[in-house]
């Protein structure tokens, strides 16, 4: 049994990560084993490092801490019923954690594992999990954002060029019949 001085350590730590997160996602962890949350955790952090967390905490606590942080009580509430695991984001791109964790539930077949969370402040269900994890991330979108900027760039280049590679071979074809 936890002491109360624990307890809101606990708590202290909660609110402090929830309030810098970009991501709040909770995750029934009933169907997992120990290596399965060890495996998690392990591509959670190969990816983000330090700044990504995977952790259990009394369902109380969690409230109490998501409560102070600002987050919609009747948004959660649901939520915390039963074995809750909590995955946060605090740097980073938020969408790729979701993406990891929904490609290792489809590989472990873990259904039912998502019971929803907040991206950016906003809610989610957990039926809208597989969506977020269907969006690019933010790399991507960066490329995908700098092709388009680059395509009319490029093409422009290549009209000009042409144009200018035109009066080159006039003007050398000038200067071929002059010389001879």
């Amino acid at each position: 049994m936890i002491t109360r001085q624990q307890k809101e350590a606990v708590l202290e730590k909660l609110e402090n990560d929830f309030s810098n997160s970009s991501l709040v996602m909770f995750i029934n962890y009933s169907g997992f084993n120990v290596a399965m949350m060890r495996d998690l955790r392990r591509r959670l952090y190969s990816k983000y490092e330090r700044g990504a967390r995977f952790t259990v905490a009394k369902n109380t606590l969690i409230g109490r801490a998501l409560s102070k942080v600002g987050y919609a009580e009747k948004d959660f509430q649901s939520i915390l019923a039963g074995p809750t695991a909590v995955l946060y984001v605090l740097s980073d791109d938020p969408i790729e954690a979701i993406k990891i964790t929904h490609s290792f539930s489809k590989e472990k077949k873990l259904e039912g594992i998502f019971k929803g969370g907040f991206l950016e402040g906003n809610y989610f269900t957990a039926d809208d999990v597989s969506k977020l994890a269907s969006l690019p991330t933010k790399e991507e979108l960066y490329a995908m954002v700098v092709g388009r900027v680059q395509a009319p760039l490029t093409n422009l280049v290549y009209v000009l060029s042409g144009t200018m590679r035109k009066l080159l071979y006039a003007l050398n074809a000038i200067h071929d019949k002059k010389s001879k």
